[in-house]
């Protein structure tokens, strides 16, 4: 059975480090750490660095610990390979939504997956994802389209677009805020403004996105307190 099919209106939420104690008494928010932090790994060295390897023994608390699921993200199949052992789920990136080894290692694992799809991308190129993953059970994750000024708009012909793929699909709220969890000088601060996450979820709301994705650290950080009232809770 999927994973996706009996969850509805649920919260990524991106860690860094730690567990947060407070997702994991949260119904429907699923934490997801990410080691490398924004980082992505895609060439050798990221084998040499072991970014994982060197996590096992956390990874392992975390499996023996965790009272829900939770997922990893992953940059190269020898991340893959390692949070395979351990996670519920894997997140990739949207820097490497088309890197043809991950997306084949991601989907051998037979595991959930979840995929950026790069505000790079075109949305008719969604297909190309999906094809690579043949039947993997995937949701795409909308993180806006780039727009110039460090800014990254969602654009609902996107999400129409999503809506139609016959995949479930969600929305990072944290990269329309503030792209790739960074702050931009010369970025006019109107962008960064939280009353809009009403409006970015309203809009995924109105697509039927399943899911939200908010990180816990950096400059993209959104609280999990000041959101998940404005989800629409399961019937």
């Amino acid at each position: 059975m999927s994973f996706f099919k009996n969850k509805k209106n649920f919260i990524l939420e991106i860690q860094s480090k730690s567990r947060n104690e407070t997702t994991e008494t949260l119904e429907n928010v699923y934490p997801v750490y990410n080691f490398s932090e924004w980082k992505v790994f895609t060439s050798e060295d990221s084998i040499k660095l072991n970014v994982l390897k060197n996590k096992e023994s956390f990874l392992f608390e975390l499996k023996s610990k965790s009272k829900k699921p939770f997922g990893i993200i992953v940059s190269s199949p020898r991340e893959i390979e390692i949070a395979s052992k351990y996670a519920d789920f894997l997140y990739i990136p949207g820097e490497i939504c088309r890197q043809s080894d991950i997306l084949e290692s991601a989907a051998s694992t037979k595991l959930p997956l979840f995929v950026e799809r790069g505000s790079f991308l075109a949305p008719n190129d969604i297909s190309r994802i999906i094809d690579k993953l043949g039947v993997a059970d995937v949701a795409i994750v909308d993180c806006g389209s780039a727009n110039g000024y460090s800014d990254s708009v969602l654009d609902p012909r996107v999400l129409y677009t999503l809506q139609n793929s016959g995949k479930p699909f969600g929305v990072n709220l944290s990269d329309l805020l503030s792209p790739e969890g960074t702050k931009y000088s010369h970025r006019p601060h109107w962008l960064m403004n939280h009353d809009f996450i009403s409006a970015f979820i309203n809009t995924g709301n109105a697509f039927g996105a399943l899911f939200f994705v908010v990180k816990c650290y950096g400059h993209g950080n959104i609280s999990i307190n000041n959101i998940i009232h404005k989800i629409p809770r399961n019937n």
